[in-house]
């Protein structure tokens, strides 16, 4: 009977966070609905900037689970004793170098394997017609920073406490390929959500993961702007090899992250 009520324990611990960060959203989305039937039409500006408007539902949402985690994951540090390190201005490169690697070397892999026309990007119609202020600081900012204290700074910490590394970084590595929803992303999200875990074990600090998850980001967004599918249409050599870079900056930056990590706990 113990050895239930933990894993029900440890079921609840991971997918706790998940329910916060999708409460946070319906509850944003209730407000605004029934600030609509409150006002009703002195709001049909909103018509006119519907993507806008949804890009900042979506971020104001993401902030406010963001700041819920935060709290929480600070209470877990005291009772566990664990102390929120700065990140060393060092880490700057590998961090974003990986993020950079994983995001193109990933693309051009699906790519060249066909997997990228298997599911759509829902995303896509926003980034490309939102404005761009609107854009970049709810993608680049507000959704890194919530996903980040979801999956690395309070799932990932507390598997790592209770199973171990290679559990800790495989589930919270898969749960944020499922949240992305279909095929091509979720396996895009799988591949970075490992290098994200590897940097947070490194590193021992939120702001590592949370640095390049946002420089993905900026990329995938700069990329749906310059038009992904004229870049990833092209030449199999020139993909093949463009993967090939992108890995080696990948192998680099991960390889510096973990002598850093070394220095860190030495």
């Amino acid at each position: 009977m113990k050895r239930i009520l933990n894993y029900v324990r440890i079921l609840w611990q991971v997918l706790s966070p998940l329910f916060i960060f999708l409460g946070a959203s319906v509850a944003v989305e209730c407000a605004f609905a029934i600030l609509w039937m409150i006002l009703g039409s002195r709001m049909d500006f909103v018509l006119d900037h519907r993507e806008d408007v949804i890009l900042a539902l979506s971020g104001t949402a993401a902030l406010w689970a963001a700041w819920i985690l935060w709290k929480i994951d600070g209470r877990e540090g005291i009772w566990y004793g664990e102390i929120r390190r700065r990140l060393p201005r060092r880490a700057i490169l590998p961090c974003v170098g990986a993020a950079l690697g994983v995001s193109v070397a990933g693309n051009c892999l699906l790519s060249l394997l066909g997997l990228t026309d298997l599911g759509g990007n829902s995303a896509a119609p926003l980034l490309e017609q939102g404005t761009p202020l609107v854009v970049l600081l709810s993608t680049c900012v507000a959704a890194p920073l919530a996903e980040e204290m979801v999956f690395r700074v309070v799932i990932y910490r507390r598997l790592r406490r209770e199973a171990g590394l290679g559990m800790a970084a495989a589930v919270s590595s898969l749960l944020f390929a499922l949240y992305h929803g279909n095929l091509p992303q979720g396996i895009y999200a799988l591949l970075v959500g490992a290098v994200l875990a590897f940097l947070m074990e490194s590193y021992q600090a939120a702001l590592a993961p949370v640095l390049a998850h946002m420089a993905a980001n900026l990329l995938s967004v700069l990329l749906t702007w310059a038009g992904t599918g004229d870049i990833l249409a092209a030449g199999v050599a020139r993909r093949a090899a463009a993967a090939a870079l992108a890995g080696a900056v990948l192998l680099f930056s991960l390889r510096q992250a973990a002598n850093d990590g070394k220095r860190i706990r030495s």
